[in-house]
């Protein structure tokens, strides 16, 4: 069996059909196991979960429905052999190693980032485009209304982000940048208030020879954080700036500003 949930959520048999007949209370049920993957989950704990904290009087029966119908989709053959358990006062999915593709898409960018340290560019921008090969669109987009599907839906998309934005670090410490300025401008377009794309694009347009254009990306970047925010650019930003401008040659450190292993408040604005 295999889980997607970079996307639209999908079950999958190891033939890579995907399992039919999963209604939308049976695919939100799957994605909550698997916040929680082979680990027993009390019947109470889903009942709250999937009724965000308001379950109607129905919804132990309804549970109990649900997780029997989704031990005969998952095996249709004989549900006794279903991933699905049923264990005293709760239920558990057995989910193997590698069976969901955030777990493959978070062990892609683990080993990239190593790369990306030991300053092995190529593999580390091998790594990080395996990674987001996997994706399919925002990720379980049909089940936002689930409170903790939606925050873990948004924890997925934030990291998504931030494993595009270490490609095009990777990218840029390689000399690409002629090559991704145009990427780059898109991207920083989609994330107007996400200051690292917006320093990135500076720096590969000023390698580029474009350092005018460089400074009109910093320009309306202030301007977009000062109009939504009422704040200026951060102490980084505004640095990376005043070197475009002073034509200083520029570290391959700057392209790895805001990096995962330098967190700060403004990496984490969001568009």
């Amino acid at each position: 069996m295999f889980y997607a949930v970079l996307g639209p959520f999908l079950a999958m048999k190891h033939s890579g059909d995907v399992i039919a007949g999963l209604a939308p209370r049976h695919r939100q049920l799957l994605a909550l196991f698997l916040l929680n993957p082979n680990t027993a989950v009390h019947r109470d704990r889903l009942i709250d979960l999937l009724w965000n904290g308001r379950p109607t009087k129905s919804a132990p029966r309804n549970l109990t429905t649900y997780i029997a119908q989704v031990r005969r989709r998952l095996s249709p053959r004989d549900p006794d052999l279903s991933p699905l358990h049923t264990l005293d006062g709760g239920y558990l999915l057995s989910v193997p190693s590698g069976s969901v593709d955030a777990a493959v898409f978070n062990h892609f960018a683990e080993q990239a980032r190593i790369a990306r340290e030991n300053g092995d560019y190529h593999n580390a921008a091998r790594m990080f485009e395996n990674a987001l090969s996997l994706w399919r669109g925002d990720a379980l987009p049909a089940m936002r209304h689930v409170d903790e599907l939606s925050a873990w839906a948004e924890r997925l998309d934030e990291d998504r982000r931030a494993v595009t934005e270490d490609l095009f670090d990777v990218r840029l410490a390689l000399g690409h940048h002629h090559e991704i300025v145009g990427g780059l401008a898109q991207w920083a377009r989609r994330h107007p208030l996400r200051e690292r794309p917006h320093r990135q694009l500076m720096l590969a347009l000023h390698r580029s020879g474009r350092t005018h254009d460089a400074s009109a990306s910093y320009q309306r970047l202030r301007r977009t954080l000062v109009d939504r925010l009422g704040t200026e650019p951060s102490p980084d930003t505004q640095a990376l700036h005043q070197r475009i401008l002073t034509g200083d040659d520029l570290p391959s450190a700057l392209t790895r500003l805001c990096a995962a292993h330098r967190p700060s408040r403004e990496c984490d604005r969001r568009s």
